[in-house]
């Protein structure tokens, strides 16, 4: 799912100044002008709060991967909330819109103009009850931009293992991506992506948050986001080996995680990676991983290659 083309959402007093502005302009004739005014106010303000719903998705037609990201980084049920609570606002400014309109139709001099002033206040007041609801989906509109527009019919690699062994590095080694790279442990807060083309194809190169050997329950959200797409999307996996003890995790705490993602995705295709291998000082190889060292560029083209041919078989 590609969330960037969500637009621009304005906060309750932007929306309710600009609306106002707008219906300021209504010029008519004395005995109808309160009833413009109070038409455009109403119609601006519902076809601008639709608008934000409608540029939503629906969250019921989510594939399950971006249902997942999505209730992990901002929250699926407060995310359905807010749209339910700005359709609410949507409703009632069409209901108001359409009683103060036609009353004010019908009046003349003094009458005409205290209705128009009632119907400004009880429109502008529907918009601003909905105010902390715009202020989520402005703030969610931020975070689901940046998320990863993976497509789960192109062939995926995910890059797995435990935090700082390098997976980062490798990902802006081998493709497009650009994943932050720090040296120390949950630099990647959520996934990322990258893209290697070869035979004309595409393949996804999925930079994934580190994981914990540790039970789902205690695992946070950002060790979660990488589980739903291993979850979900049913990746290649790369999984990466830091044995030069620079990650801050021991060797045997990574295998056991190792074993886990092994036993829990059977079916995956498997590669097996020991990053950081210039700095590498125990521990031997293993047979079929590869060594590869992304700060030195050792290795990372037969990486590449392997991805590739796993993938693209034949």
């Amino acid at each position: 799912m590609d969330w960037r083309p969500l637009p621009e959402i304005l906060d309750a007093e932007q929306l309710v100044e600009r609306a106002l502005h707008r219906a300021a302009k209504k010029r008519s004739g004395a005995s109808d002008n309160a009833a413009r005014k109070l038409s455009s106010l109403s119609d601006n303000l519902a076809a601008t709060l639709g608008a934000i719903v409608d540029d939503f998705p629906s969250l019921d037609q989510l594939h399950p991967f971006d249902r997942d990201i999505v209730d992990l980084s901002v929250g699926l049920d407060e995310l359905r909330q807010s749209l339910g609570g700005v359709d609410w606002a949507r409703k009632q400014l069409q209901k108001l819109g359409g009683r103060f309109t036609s009353q004010a139709a019908r009046a003349r001099g003094e009458r005409a103009r205290q209705l128009q002033k009632q119907g400004y206040g009880r429109l502008t007041s529907v918009v601003r009850q909905v105010a902390d609801r715009l202020e989520f989906l402005r703030d969610a509109r931020s975070v689901l931009r940046k998320l990863p527009a993976v497509d789960p019919e192109t062939p995926l690699v995910a890059m797995a293992g435990a935090p700082n062994v390098g997976k980062s590095s490798l990902v802006r080694a081998i493709s497009t991506g650009r994943p932050v790279v720090r040296e120390y442990p949950f630099t990647t807060k959520s996934v990322s992506l990258g893209h290697i083309t070869a035979r004309y194809q595409k393949i996804q190169v999925l930079d994934t948050p580190g994981l914990l050997d540790r039970p789902d329950a205690e695992r946070n959200n950002i060790e979660k986001q990488g589980l739903a797409a291993l979850e979900h999307l049913a990746p290649a996996i790369a999984f990466v080996t830091d044995a030069s003890g620079t990650s801050g995790y021991p060797l045997e705490v990574q295998q056991a995680l190792r074993a886990e993602l092994r036993a829990r995705y059977p079916q995956a295709p498997w590669l097996e990676v020991r990053g950081k291998f210039d700095l590498e000082q125990e521990a031997p190889l293993g047979e079929g991983a590869l060594a590869v060292s992304a700060t030195e560029g050792t290795g990372v083209d037969e990486l590449k290659q392997a991805v590739i041919a796993m993938l693209l078989p034949g």
